[in-house]
């Protein structure tokens, strides 16, 4: 490419000095080899401008770099000394459904607490069973009253900077599950992971914590083998992979990947979308 770009330039030079020294057309044989030189420049110069438009496409299709800001505030984040990691899973999505698992871990993957918590009103849906790994009958077995629950994801919380994946849909679980039974109220104080890694992946749309876990060699357990844990943890690994700058190591990548192969679009499935963190 380079030898054929240089050849062409190298044409294009020796025509124009030609042009320039034959000066104004003043005869026939002057407008005739004029003409001709103009042709050879012309084809030179187009082939020229195919070779940069090739270019401009290769620069184009390169991998796009992580934000800085987000690097940064990544690595921040991590030298948090109370740094948490939160997930919730619910009987299903409506505004009635309720929290049946609280999982909380650090930044090394420990265990804050993680317990699951016998619903009042609501059934747990086969499609949110499918998604979280709960069935009723854990439920039953192992779950805690909803009031012993909520000391204890009151005394968990207390004192850590939690970060969550979608936390305003984990939020509003707190809060409607507070108003619900009459509880006090919890604080939550941190960030959002998926709105940072939406901007880290320059705005992707609708992209998932199981597609970023995917992309950056830490995939999820499938359903139903995946549980609140996996998905911590997998917050864990993504906030360290931003840390790092690490985007994409799968093979073979080398372009932002479309929608369709990274996001799950079936909402009557309860896939892991983001308006869906279990």
């Amino acid at each position: 490419m380079k030898k054929s770009l240089d050849l062409a330039l190298d044409m294009i030079n020796s025509l124009l000095q030609q042009e320039q020294k034959a000066g104004r057309v003043n005869g026939l044989n002057d407008i005739a080899d004029s003409q001709h030189r103009r042709a050879a420049i012309d084809h030179h110069w187009q082939a020229i401008q195919t070779e940069l438009a090739s270019i401009d496409t290769q620069i184009r299709d390169l991998p796009r770099l992580p934000p800085q800001e987000q690097i940064i505030w990544a690595q921040s984040v991590l030298t948090l000394r109370g740094l948490a990691f939160l997930e919730l899973d619910t009987t299903g999505l409506d505004d009635q459904d309720e929290i049946v698992r609280f999982t909380l871990i650090d930044s090394t993957f420990q265990t804050i607490d993680d317990f699951l918590i016998k619903p009042k009103s609501r059934q747990l849906s086969q499609g949110a069973s499918r998604v979280n790994g709960i069935t009723p009958e854990q439920l039953e077995r192992e779950g805690i009253a909803i009031e012993e629950a909520w000391e204890r994801i009151q005394a968990a919380l207390r004192g850590h900077y939690v970060v969550s994946y979608s936390q305003e849909w984990d939020i509003q679980r707190l809060q409607k599950t507070a108003r619900r039974h009459n509880l006090e109220p919890v604080m939550v104080i941190g960030d959002d992971l998926q709105h940072h890694t939406f901007l880290s992946y320059h705005r992707e749309y609708n992209l998932t914590l199981a597609s970023i876990c995917e992309r950056i060699g830490h995939p999820l357990p499938e359903y139903p083998n995946q549980t609140s844990l996996d998905r911590a943890q997998g917050q864990v690994h993504v906030l360290t992979a931003m840390a790092n700058a690490v985007t994409d190591v799968r093979p073979g990548k080398t372009k932002g990947t479309s929608i369709g192969s990274d996001v799950d679009l079936d909402t009557d499935a309860l896939g892991d979308l983001d308006s869906h963190p279990f």
